[in-house]
């Protein structure tokens, strides 16, 4: 409980303390300026609102001549890449790289040594990437913007804010003029920011300067700006914090079962103490409240011990997004009242629910048991587990079923089945823990004699116990083995879709990241068409669409050239989109009921409507995605005419070594691009998935290291259950080595039995959750089966490893004492 509570605390406190940190960030620059002017945007493009149009130096004229303006000044920002002394864009793929204008009026930079930039080959850099890259005052660096990368001096550091803290974005400063020529354009500015006179609230300029801006800006206060963009950080925190508390709730169910085994063997062993309890009078609802009181006892005690586990796994969890590069800004930790009543509410009601159904059966002792030995608490038959089971797996089985067919949400259908199952497995697997435990050990029997057989006859007296020790291990595995087969799935789907979909021999794209470094200057295709042995180059983006009311992303570029290095081939209509028409997977089309000429209303980014045709409908295209917009549609309401990648095609005949040596000294002078080929593109592919496989199996590892403990527990209390009769296997001649391999084989055997169980659930799972996502590209249904071999083979050494304590402790008992005890 205390490590499933510790993550659910420390998920929250990490999150709470996060956003405040950005908050604070982001609320710094409200205390220079009152207002921010921006030009209107529908909503958010591909581009992550970064590339807006331009805004003329006139507008900037009529916001200072607005009554109640102070002071107004333009802002320019864009990107611009820092080059570090390793040849990489400082920062790499996580916060934005910006690139700005040095403000001579309301700003919040401050000088830390040397001077502002004031000519084309100077630049002032922020402290915080200073210094992680080690320049300073007086060095020579290299920058890239839209263009190649040029030379720069250093010529200041500067201290963003009053902490410094820039929350891992870079920061290259340049003179207005040179900042408009490389970011926006001459003349241009991203913003304009203004101060108010005095008596003049931020609210109420506001007002004033969108009446007086032309059409097609607005002006915000510069505390909703913040809010704004505080709150678009907090949503991605928000579903990250979603994820982790995921595995919290995971390594919790998992702990319940710990629970509910500890408190049932408890009641066994004390069997005497209870039934004496009755015998004086306690009532079966007394004995219930004593059980249900250590219970919550135990439930507090845990609860606070993972709470003050919490607060270091949220400085844990910053680190770990610092050490990959995520630098996220730090303040005090922050630990919200909400944050102790939700963790001491988990684990209490998780503890007192595990612990009641052992409390109920206590208070069905009766009192004759105290005067005999040997008497069992009453145990439930398993016909009724047998019935509940029975029909929550007919149920699973039903709404799985459904799921599959493509009835409504497919993949919450599915999710939801595949709970129903996996918890119909967990009530059922005691009616066949002991045959299971018995072909287990079976080879433990021929091989060990004697131990063998004992600790084969342990793993199988007990049916509920073993199952309920197995079932925390069995989550654990069923979830790494769903895992691992959706990864192989979408690795072999990835790799199939490269092979038939994509015709280019290279592709250059970003080195990733946030907002503007996602995308690069159109340029840079012309000059790779340029390369000797370049047959052709492509450039293609993303944008966002309002199609019919609904946002979708479409791929953009030229259906006409991009039909080679996609393989598109048309079912119908042309391979061409003219202003206003776009092209449709045939899937999506079926689905939407359209055919070549449907009309459908559509907004753009810059909030223009139009009513779209459809000009073609080409056969599924993993490459191309559901929807293609034509370069026409997208220069008329995409400000900014960014590219994200280049499809290459070679000459045929030209040597593909030959031409990649070429296109890389063109690429030399852009840091921040990136060329692959095929064979590059899917191991980039495989790469991520496997990172995405190795971050969800660690978080995993939780749940098994619970049901480590559980596993140890269960032994820990069955040797001090079985003390007698380890005291007359003593006493008869058994060895203490002999007397550990026992215990030994018993824990093998729970093992294997939880992780087989698990792992043929998670298969079923990854393989329903395969066919749910079969429309979204993961089409290819692989098993890795030497993988999952490896989890079993493994789960035994957990076995082994889980022996280690409880077997020495019951090596160590007195022989005489043991067989005295009753």
């Amino acid at each position: 409980m205390i490590l499933g509570t510790a993550f659910v605390a420390g998920t929250l406190i990490f999150t709470s303390t996060t956003n405040k940190a950005f908050d604070e960030l982001f609320n710094e620059g409200t205390q220079t300026v009152d207002v921010t002017v921006r030009a209107e945007q529908a909503f958010t493009g591909a581009d992550g609102g970064m590339t807006v149009e331009p805004i003329p130096a006139a507008v900037l004229d009529e916001v200072r001549r607005v009554d109640g303006v102070a002071e107004a000044r333009g802002d320019v920002m864009g990107f611009a890449g820092i080059v570090g002394r390793d040849g990489k864009i400082a920062g790499g793929n996580g916060p934005p790289q910006f690139g700005i204008a040095w403000p001579a009026t309301l700003s919040d930079y401050g000088l830390v040594n040397g001077r502002a930039p004031a000519g084309p080959g100077e630049v002032a850099i922020d402290s915080v990437t200073a210094g992680k890259t080690g320049y300073t005052t007086g060095d020579r660096i290299t920058i890239v913007t839209k263009g190649p990368a040029e030379p720069y001096q250093v010529v200041g550091v500067f201290k963003v804010g009053e902490s410094g803290r820039t929350g891992g974005v870079t920061y290259a400063a340049f003179d207005p003029a040179t900042a408009q020529r490389l970011l926006v354009g001459p003349g241009a500015y991203s913003g304009i920011v203004a101060k108010a006179a005095a008596g003049v609230t931020p609210a109420e300029l506001a007002q004033r300067v969108t009446a007086a801006v032309p059409k097609g800006y607005e002006a915000v206060t510069s505390k909703q700006a913040a809010d704004e963009a505080s709150g678009d950080v907090k949503e991605l925190l928000g579903f990250l914090g979603t994820f982790l508390l995921t595995f919290g709730v995971i390594s919790i169910f998992v702990g319940s079962f710990i629970i509910f085994n500890t408190f049932s063997m408890l009641v066994a062993q004390r069997t005497r103490e209870l039934a004496l309890l009755r015998a004086v009078g306690a009532s079966r609802r007394q004995v219930t409240r004593s059980i249900m009181g250590e219970a919550l006892g135990v439930g507090l005690l845990g609860s606070i011990a993972g709470l003050l586990a919490g607060a270091g796994l949220a400085v844990g969890l910053r680190g770990l997004f610092s050490a990959v590069g995520a630098d996220l800004p730090t303040t005090a930790l922050v630990i919200e009242p909400s944050t102790i009543a939700w963790t001491l509410a988990v684990g209490v009601t998780v503890t007192l629910f595990a612990a009641y159904f052992p409390a109920r059966r206590a208070a069905r002792i009766a009192p004759v048991a105290a005067l005999q030995d040997g008497l069992a608490a009453p145990a439930r038959s398993l016909r009724v587990r047998a019935v509940a089971g029975g029909l929550l797996a007919l149920t699973g089985g039903a709404v799985l079923a459904a799921g599959l067919s493509g009835a409504g949400e497919a993949l919450a259908l599915v999710g939801a089945g595949a709970l129903l199952v996996f918890l119909a497995v967990a009530m059922l697997s005691p009616l066949f823990a002991r045959p299971v435990t018995r072909a287990l050990g079976t080879p433990l029997v021929r091989l060990a004699g004697a131990t063998g057989n004992l600790g084969s006859r342990n793993a199988q007296r007990n049916p509920r116990r073993t199952s309920a020790t197995a079932a925390a291990l069995m989550i654990g595995m069923a979830l790494i083995a769903a895992v691992s087969v959706l990864a192989s799935s979408m690795t072999a789907s990835i790799d199939k879709a490269l092979d038939t979909a994509l015709g280019a021999d290279f592709q250059v794209s970003s080195g990733g990241g946030f907002g503007p470094v996602q995308s690069f200057d159109p340029s840079v295709a012309a000059g790779l068409a340029r390369v000797p042995g370049v047959e052709s180059a492509t450039a293609t983006t993303y944008a966002q669409v309002k199609l019919g009311g609904e946002m979708v992303f479409a791929t953009v570029g030229d259906p006409a050239r991009l039909a080679g290095p996609f393989r598109m081939e048309m079912s119908s209509g042309g391979a061409a989109a003219g202003t206003d028409e776009i092209l449709v997977g045939a899937k999506t089309a079926a689905d939407k009921g359209w055919t070549v000429g449907s009309r459908i209303a559509a907004q753009y980014a810059d909030g223009a409507t139009a009513t779209v045709r459809v000009a073609g409908v080409y056969k599924d295209n993993p490459m191309a995605g559901s929807y293609l917009l034509g370069e026409s549609t997208f220069a008329a309401h995409y400000p900014g005419g960014q590219i994200s990648s280049v499809l290459l095609v070679k000459e045929p005949g030209a040597d593909a070594a030959t031409v990649r040596k070429a296109l890389d000294g063109y690429l030399a002078a852009y840091p921040n691009l990136t060329l692959q080929d095929q064979s590059d593109m899917k191991e980039q592919a495989r790469s991520g998935v496997s990172q995405l496989l190795a971050m969800i199996s660690a978080l995993l590892v939780l749940s098994i290291l619970i049901a480590i403990l559980g596993i140890v527990n269960t032994l820990a209390l069955s040797v001090i259950e079985r003390t007698r009769e380890i005291g007359l296997l003593r006493a008869i001649g058994m060895g203490r080595r002999q007397l550990r391999r026992v215990i030994r084989y018993e824990s093998v055997l729970i093992s294997v039995f939880g992780s087989l169980l698990g792992v043929l659930v998670g298969v079923g799972f990854g393989w329903a959750a395969q066919r749910a996502l079969s429309g979204d590209g993961i089409d290819v249904l692989a098993v890795p089966a030497g993988q999952l071999a490896a989890y079993v083979a493994a789960a035994a050494l957990v076995g082994v490893l889980a022996a280690v304590w409880p077997a020495r402790r019951a090596a160590r008992m007195d022989v005489l004492r043991a067989i005295a005890t009753q």
